[in-house]
């Protein structure tokens, strides 16, 4: 297992000198294992991957002396899921069971697993065009930012990647899409039709950290109990977790908690950081991520599929009306206080909402699970992690695993692998047998360690509070067009700039609508279907 860090130019140079040497060599494997297949559940290439309900993954070969190199997407969460790096502690719980995941694998299948490269977040697309555009063998795996980079699927870089969908006649594959520890939701949201290029889950720590989940204050809430119970929207529950197993945790209550909780501390009559709050939320739009948590906890999509199967935008709804609407209501008509988004002038940490939070006056707060782990491990006081709220009391479905609660992964966090063509069709079980294997180990060992190092004794202790954060996992969802906003006018960045807007709702949500399926049908799909440059896919 090893971490190398490499300079572009090296790269660069190394693939050009090495493509004809690699282009000429067998991929080895040895000692192969009495052969254990299940079907494929993907329409190309056969599988030996067993069914998630019937657990580990079983591989019957091994690649002795093959080394699965991976680039990823920023440092920190992203790099640090492939392996370990120098300013990472191997003391740490978590990479602890990162480096045990790592050596179990290389033990299992005879591989070295290896981090290659490290690209910063708006620099990983520059650097990785020219790669791929050329064709060069310079990586096995990349994990791509899922906003910034995917689009390395398509243009001048088509055919860069192995459509999971569609693998070579009579290639063996590992990658069990349907297994528990990859994300099913985001792999048929990126995917269109029998084209899909990117797979994550487990593996990718950011998928963990960067859940969106609630916060909310035990001390507060046990102080407002007794009035808690009799608002409107509670359904009269006073104990947290009732009131979510039954529904009551949506919009329309934090309105409530919104106002009944605050109060003007420091007596300036103006709402601000320094208050008791119910609810805060961020001054500048444009990064008020608060506005993505609200439209995923509401189960907002922003497209459908014909009976084609072909995505069409939908923003312009009834229900993303509605969900406008109450998303102005809750963060400027009700009793959320606001700070800067780059915190105070004394404190300047961007992410100064949680620290606020910590310090033991504020209710409410939507934020990522990674920010209690970072923010939130010396709080005094003892804190809930929720669902998301619904949009409201209809949204709950007592069949449902998740009880209707809705979230989603959306953002720059999120890395999505995918498997470089040109390490050849001989190689493609190595990689697609490394990247289950890696899956398979993270769900059982490192996600399980992740979420006790978040939650602390509560994850061992309060089995409610690791049901409440499986009913997060469990309601997981997005669409073809939040994955691809990027290259579709940034359409959930929309909401964060203008959310201010009531008297604009409506006009809004139909420009939105029109510009997103022009360049749906005008630019995206046109690179998707048969005949135009990918003429390749059937």
């Amino acid at each position: 297992m090893k971490t190398v860090f490499l300079k572009f130019s090296a790269i660069l140079l190394a693939g050009l000198m090495l493509l004809p040497l690699l282009a000429a060599c067998d991929d080895p494997f040895y000692n192969s294992l009495p052969e254990q297949s299940s079907k494929d559940p993907l329409e190309g290439g056969q599988s030996s991957s067993t069914k998630e309900e019937e657990g580990k993954p079983v591989i019957n070969e091994r690649f002795v002396g093959e080394t699965v190199r991976f680039a990823v997407n920023g440092e920190g969460v992203n790099s640090r899921s492939i392996a370990l790096g120098v300013g990472d502690d191997p003391t740490n719980a978590v990479n602890v069971q990162i480096n045990k995941r790592n050596e179990q694998v290389e033990k299992e299948l005879g591989v070295d697993i290896e981090l290659s490269y490290v690209g910063g977040m708006q620099t990983f697309y520059g650097i990785l065009q020219p790669i791929l555009a050329s064709e060069l063998y310079v990586y096995d795996v990349l994990g791509l930012s899922q906003y910034f980079d995917l689009g390395l699927a398509l243009g001048d870089t088509v055919g860069s990647f192995y459509n999971l969908a569609d693998l070579p006649e009579g290639v063996t594959s590992y990658l069990n899409p349907e297994a528990s520890y990859w994300s099913k939701s985001l792999y048929e949201a990126t995917s269109y039709k029998k084209v899909s290029f990117f797979i994550t889950g487990d593996l990718n720590m950011g998928s963990l950290g960067g859940l969106f989940v609630s916060y909310v204050n035990a001390r507060m809430w046990e102080e407002y109990k007794d009035e808690i119970a009799g608002l409107e929207h509670s359904g009269g529950y006073s104990d947290i977790y009732d009131l979510v197993n039954n529904g009551y945790w949506t919009l329309d209550l934090w309105m409530e908690l919104s106002r009944l909780v605050y109060e003007d501390t420091n007596k300036n009559n103006v709402q601000d950081y320094l208050d008791r709050a119910g609810l805060m939320t961020y001054d500048q739009q444009l990064n008020n991520v608060m506005t993505d948590m609200i439209l995923a906890g509401s189960h907002a999509t922003f497209s459908t599929l014909d009976d084609r199967g072909t995505p069409k935008a939908e923003i312009n709804t009834e229900k993303n009306n509605a969900i406008y609407q109450k998303l102005y209501t809750l963060l400027c008509e009700s009793d959320a206080v606001t700070i800067p988004w780059l915190g105070t002038e004394e404190n300047k940490d961007e992410n100064y909402i949680l620290d606020v939070f910590a310090e033991g006056n504020v209710l409410l707060n939507l934020n990522t699970l990674a920010g209690a782990e970072k923010y939130l491990s010396d709080m005094k006081d003892d804190y809930y992690i929720l669902p998301l709220p619904m949009f409201d009391h209809a949204q709950f479905d007592k069949n449902s695993p998740s009880l209707g609660y809705a979230s989603s992964l959306l953002g720059e966090h999120i890395n999505q692998y995918a498997i470089c063509k040109p390490i050849g069709d001989e190689k493609l079980p190595c990689v697609t047998a490394t990247l289950e294997l890696m899956g398979y180990y993270s769900k059982e060992w490192v996600t399980p360690t992740y979420y006790k190092t978040v939650l602390g004794e509560r994850y061992g202790k309060d089995p409610r509070a690791a049901a409440a954060l499986e009913l997060t996992r469990a309601g997981l969802y997005t669409d073809f067009v939040m994955v691809w906003s990027n290259k579709l006018d940034n359409v959930n960045w929309q909401w964060r700039q203008h959310f201010t807007e009531k008297d604009k709702i409506e006009n809004n949500l139909r420009h939105w609508d029109r510009n997103v399926t022009g360049k749906l049908n005008g630019s995206l799909l046109e690179e998707f279907e048969p005949g135009c440059s990918w003429g390749w896919i059937e």
